[in-house]
């Protein structure tokens, strides 16, 4: 069975509103609908197929970095090739308790998101202040490229199984536009029992961290 398109996601979504024409809710309403609900998949879930990594190098004496990627949904992890060393996560309270005694270089092992850069893309500062050029490899998870109607109809990467998530919360949100929120809850509680359904019928969605978080954690990885 061949995988459903925009055009058949959008035309089972209004079919599920009461047959609404397209005069009350256009095509591109409902496509926003359901472009909305499937990043709103895609920020919950981990899916494998929305999984890359960029990489930053490192200029002796500066500590912030702006990713060369657009697409960004979260940063996963942050690993220095060049001394073989996974970066921490912090937060910019942790960063300024750091500082307050003045700058500090050496080999980076804390980062943390500090807005975005001159290209309006996530940009990282890194702790301590790259003393030398090191390769850091960032992994992250990119956001899905929206399903359009034309000039081709086109359809999800993530597994199909979620496919009825997506259709479900899209009609969910036109419910609420039509002023009905009893039957969005409806729909909303069956796009949650899908996503149970599906999450434990594939292998591209998990919540589980693929790496322990601490350092002790890590190290007893890696023994």
């Amino acid at each position: 069975m061949a995988r459903l398109t925009a055009d058949d996601m959008v035309s089972m979504v209004r079919d599920s509103l009461g047959g609404e024409t397209s005069e009350t809710i256009s095509d591109t309403r409902i496509l926003r609908f359901i472009n909305q609900s499937y990043l709103e998949l895609a920020s919950q879930y981990q899916y494998d197929q929305l999984r890359s990594s960029t990489t930053i190098t490192t200029t002796s004496g500066t500590a912030d970095y702006e990713l060369s990627v657009d697409t960004v949904l979260k940063i996963d992890d942050i690993i220095d090739g060049t001394n073989n060393n996974r970066l921490q996560a912090m937060n910019e309270r942790q960063y300024n308790q750091f500082t307050q005694g003045g700058t500090q270089s050496g080999t980076p092992d804390y980062w943390f998101i500090n807005g975005v850069g001159s290209n309006d893309r996530f940009q990282i500062t890194l702790w301590p202040t790259p003393a030398g050029t090191y390769s850091l490899t960032v992994d992250i998870t990119i956001k899905p490229t929206e399903l359009v109607k034309s000039p081709t109809a086109t359809s999800t990467i993530i597994p199909e199984q979620w496919d009825d998530s997506i259709i479900y919360r899209a009609v969910a949100r036109g419910w609420m536009m039509l002023g009905d929120p009893d039957t969005a809850a409806k729909w909303r509680g069956m796009a949650r029992e899908n996503d149970m359904s599906a999450y434990k019928s594939t292998y591209h969605a998990s919540k589980i961290p693929s790496y322990p978080k601490s350092r002790i954690g890590r190290a007893l990885r890696d023994v």
